[in-house]
């Protein structure tokens, strides 16, 4: 009796160890999906909010550069060149790039067309983009 027993509760364990390994396969690939389709909606060209003179805009690439241009009715200059990446929470880290922007920011929005994200180690200091 107590042989058939431990032959129920091994064979209940793996089917439990299947069942685990059926759910967290499509659940991990949901979450790397998730953060690659943030990524897309970062890469482009952003332009900083409020809109003063001359502009400033933002370009997130592919290749994870972050470049800094001012932009006047005759010209468009870059200024800074830096680093960015996406954390496994989802937080923008910024490297190389001006004094007091390097660092992990926090996206409060981030759509096809508005991105605002705060920096919470400069006293929250947030930037607003569009396209």
């Amino acid at each position: 009796m107590f042989i058939i027993d431990l032959c129920i509760i091994l064979v209940k364990i793996e089917m439990f160890k299947r069942s685990l390994l059926l759910f967290t396969l499509p659940l991990l690939l949901l979450i790397a999906a998730c953060s690659k389709n943030q990524e897309s909606k970062i890469i482009g060209l952003w332009e900083l909010k409020p809109l003063v003179y001359p502009q400033e805009q933002w370009e997130f690439t592919a290749e994870n550069y972050l470049l800094k241009y001012e932009v006047t009715e005759i010209e468009k200059n870059l200024l800074t060149v830096g680093r960015w990446t996406l954390t496994k929470n989802n937080r923008l880290n910024i490297e190389n790039f001006d004094v007091g922007f390097n660092g992990e920011w926090t996206i409060e929005i981030l759509n096809n067309k508005e991105m605002k994200i705060i920096f919470p180690s400069s006293g929250n200091l947030s930037l607003s983009f569009y396209r």
